[in-house]
């Protein structure tokens, strides 16, 4: 998969070419239709989800059926509460739809964490305020 994606996210562009080499070989590409769950409350996260088009509404949903909406994260953005669920081991608390179609690279769960382990920049990109920002 060419690199040219790297340059979407903030940050990435800093990582080393061992670094960038890893991220490349992992990441699987993938394309959903819109109304679709990417996740679910009480799902195990297992990918870090790189948005390239597309937006996913991420929400709660009230025991009334009533929804919540907490964010959205669009194209070139990702998604905070995987990045948390990631770092921290716990499940989703909430879920995601996509609203339109999706084209997203996933980056597997050890992937992700030996990035973090190994890579200040990685760190950096991932800790910063890149997605999840968008208001309901």
């Amino acid at each position: 998969m060419s690199g040219s994606w790297l340059a979407t996210f903030p940050g990435l562009e800093a990582l080393s070419e061992d670094e960038r080499q890893a991220l490349e070989s992992s990441v699987r590409r993938v394309r959903l239709p819109a109304d679709v769950h990417p996740f679910r409350s009480g799902d195990h996260c297992e990918h870090y989800l790189f948005v390239l088009s597309g937006r996913i509404r991420v929400q709660m949903v009230a025991e009334s059926g009533r929804e919540i909406v907490l964010y959205r994260v669009g194209a070139g953005e990702t998604c905070v509460l995987t990045t948390a669920c990631l770092m921290s081991g716990e499940v989703y608390p909430a879920e995601a739809r996509s609203e339109s179609e999706l084209d997203a690279l996933m980056l597997p769960r050890q992937t992700f964490r030996a990035l973090l382990d190994h890579s200040p920049p990685f760190v950096t990109s991932s800790s910063a305020p890149m997605g999840g920002a968008s208001p309901a």
